[in-house]
């Protein structure tokens, strides 16, 4: 599980580096789970905020991107999705909202 931990690796060959190390150190059949930041109003300020006064520095990259740490594998539905419309419940009043903070879970192929 790698919920928000990719975030803080700045680059992204790196980051997609890391993820397949450590999805190549796993057996077949093992899954994989990311939350990432992605762009939108609320999340843009929220690491504009923590990049001036925290460590390290988060970086915000778009669901394409989030996809990315999933090449190779099996990606299960709904796929790279806002964390809050990942498998939802239904709700009497709706869907719940969309967040900048999206994830995605896959299984590696054996």
């Amino acid at each position: 599980m790698l919920l928000g931990i990719v975030n803080f690796i700045g680059d992204l060959d790196e980051a997609n580096a890391i993820v397949r190390r450590l999805v190549d150190a796993v057996p077949a059949g093992s899954h994989l789970a990311v939350s990432h930041t992605t762009y939108g109003p609320a999340m843009d300020a929220a690491v504009e905020y923590w990049n001036r006064f925290g460590t390290p520095k988060l970086t915000q990259r778009t669901p394409e991107q989030i996809a990315g740490f999933f090449d190779g594998m099996d990606l299960l539905e709904p796929g790279i999705v806002s964390c809050s419309r990942w498998r939802p419940e239904a709700e009497p009043w709706g869907a719940p909202e969309e967040v900048d903070l999206f994830c995605g879970v896959a299984r590696k192929r054996r």
